[in-house]
């Protein structure tokens, strides 16, 4: 029967896995304490792909007898699907009384839509009574994993060197009967960029002989670059083709690496290099904005050039050290804010209702709606006219929603809309709004 070399030579213990042996002892020693009954933090392995992290989980339950619960991205659709079934593994124990591994995989794959799903994980693995592991390509650059971040034991697992890979391939190819060349494949381990499931894949693909001139026939594969791996080549690299290059391989849009670039450019450099970084970055904008204006998408390789390797010619001194680099505090304000305008816009889409308004004509008089309603005579009345809820009136009052005076408000306007008596007691301060 068709088996695929990675399910047949999967790894049968921790002697026979390849690369970032120092995590392996450490997942180890992790699995043994669980095993004696201490409580661990949960596991969260992140790096490439085909680098091992889900491998190395499966191999612990194999090695531990521990039974596997997995669940992917595809999976971690929303809060509720993530309570509901990773909630009921993590409480309880496997169906003959061991430990259960919860193995959560590929959780940066969650979508915006996924809507609590971080928050749902960070609440079951606080409780698990089983040990977890969680597995991503990337977790610093992903806003919606933070609270996972501070909860596990966060392990990178870096590319495996391509001469591991390459012994490993010519043990197996020996034992399959394959014929290969040596520098083919060296070669083949060079090009798999340290992915260590894509290099198996393409030796079964190029069965039953490995020749250098298949293997330079392979397609080359896409491999995006890590944010954190673009910046560095961009403010401390010296080649343009290859700065380039990186920032055509990077895993975010162009526009998010021009606000990383932005949001780095003082950290990086001292202030001659970072005015001159800057003058590099505005005239990138400047041909951005005439892309917007015009419609004229040719501008954009003069933009992308000079909001990376601009910015990179900009430096007229090398910076040894590292100074880690920061997430654009731009994206976090918006982020911490997109509650509160979302908040206004509702409270303001209410009043607009009532009083026959637009929303944004509503939205330029929320000061008047909030002096209104600091009066305590008036405040339940219109809070049952409009139907305020407790964010909208915490935001008109300037506090939070769970406060006394809130829910006191609520309670009151609940009262009032019950007895319907809002016409008549408030007909007089409607014609406020009209």
């Amino acid at each position: 029967m068709y088996q695929l070399i990675t399910d047949k030579y999967f790894p049968k213990n921790f002697d026979e896995f390849i690369g970032n042996v120092e995590i392996v002892d450490f997942a180890c020693a992790w699995a043994e304490k669980w095993a004696e009954g201490a409580k661990q933090k949960p596991l969260f392995l992140f790096g490439q792909s085909g680098s091992g992290k889900t491998c190395l989980a499966h191999l612990i339950a194999k090695q531990f007898n521990w039974q596997i619960f997995e669940m992917n991205s595809s999976d971690l659709r929303n809060k509720d699907a993530i309570e509901r079934i990773a909630g009921a593994a993590a409480g309880n124990a496997s169906l003959f009384g061991g430990k259960r591994l919860i193995l959560l995989d590929e959780v940066d794959g969650m979508q915006a839509q996924d809507r609590g799903g971080a928050s749902a994980i960070a609440a079951i693995i606080k409780e698990s009574q089983n040990p977890v592991i969680l597995t991503a390509n990337e977790v610093y650059g992903d806003k919606k994993l933070l609270p996972l971040r501070s909860l596990a034991e966060l392990k990178e697992f870096k590319k495996i060197n391509y001469l591991s890979i390459s012994k490993r391939l010519k043990e197996i190819a020996a034992i399959e009967g394959i014929a290969f060349e040596e520098e083919a494949v060296k070669e083949l381990a060079k090009n798999s960029g340290g992915d260590m499931r894509s290099a198996l894949l393409d030796l079964q693909s190029l069965s039953p002989s490995v020749v250098m001139k298949d293997v330079q026939n392979l397609y080359p594969r896409e491999r995006k670059e890590k944010i954190f791996s673009v910046l560095t080549k961009i403010f401390k690299g010296h080649k343009i083709s290859e700065i380039q290059q990186t920032a055509m391989d990077s895993e975010v849009s162009g526009e998010l690496l021009a606000r990383w670039i932005e949001e780095n450019i003082p950290r990086q450099f001292d202030a001659h290099d970072t005015a001159r970084a800057f003058n590099a970055l505005s005239r990138s904008d400047v041909f951005n904005g005439r892309i917007m204006r015009r419609q004229h998408y040719a501008f954009l390789k003069y933009s992308s050039f000079l909001a990376t390797s601009g910015v990179a010619l900009s430096r007229e001194k090398d910076y040894h050290g590292w100074t880690p680099f920061q997430f654009p505090s731009l994206l976090s304000s918006l982020s911490a804010s997109t509650s509160v305008r979302e908040t206004r816009k509702s409270a303001s889409g209410k009043i607009g209702s009532k009083t026959h308004c637009s929303v944004r004509q509503a939205m330029q008089e929320l000061s008047y709606t909030k002096y209104l309603i600091e009066d305590k005579s008036l405040a339940p009345g219109f809070a049952a006219f409009f139907g305020f809820d407790e964010k909208e009136l915490a935001f008109l009052l300037g506090t939070k929603p769970d406060t006394k005076k809130v829910s006191e408000l609520i309670a009151n306007a609940a009262l009032i809309k019950k007895s319907g008596i809002i016409d008549r007691a408030y007909g007089k301060q409607k014609t406020l709004f009209g």
